[in-house]
């Protein structure tokens, strides 16, 4: 009785977290779209895979808006950042030409990795998808992982000097 009451808890607390709205300490982009045709299954309800498009399309979004363009700032200086782990909570459905806006915050960085937080919202404003990304930095050529102040450090400087908030956690 009592570790199902602990488990309701934390489920509580859980949920809570992922509704709250995101933090403005940590760097942030807001992407607006309208869910197409493409983005739908043959119910005409957005498709969940999609999602995760829509995920990797906000996050290259919030690092342009920070004036550290993925393609440029990593790709093209030998520096990657695959997806580990990928998480999604569907709360509403969307629909064709539904406006969507799509919440992204980095909201955790050290040396070796990153992880973003996403929150979709309705036009109305009613949240229809929270998730995550957790990537790691890689070496594309080795194949491995990288500590990215070590390997790179005028890139690990700049993106401390734009995100302070992570100086904390070197």
């Amino acid at each position: 009785m009592q570790r199902d009451m602990i488990y309701w808890i934390l489920q509580d607390i859980t949920r809570e977290e992922k509704d709250a709205p995101m933090d403005d300490a940590y760097p942030r982009a807001v992407m607006e779209m309208t869910v197409t045709w493409g983005d739908c299954d043959i119910a005409g309800i957005h498709y969940y895979a999609r999602t995760f498009d829509w995920f990797t399309n906000a996050r290259m979004h919030l690092m342009a808006v920070y004036g550290v363009p993925y393609i440029k700032t990593f790709f093209e200086q030998g520096l990657s950042l695959p997806v580990l782990k990928a998480e999604c909570e569907f709360k509403r459905m969307l629909r064709p030409e539904e406006k969507i806006k799509v919440d992204t915050e980095l909201s955790e960085l050290t040396r070796t990795r990153a992880k973003f937080t996403y929150k979709i919202y309705k036009e109305s404003g009613e949240l229809a998808c929270a998730g995550a990304t957790y990537h790691a930095f890689v070496d594309p050529a080795a194949g491995a992982p990288i500590n990215a102040k070590k390997k790179h450090p005028a890139l690990w400087d700049r993106l401390m000097a734009l995100w302070p908030v992570f100086e904390r956690a070197e």
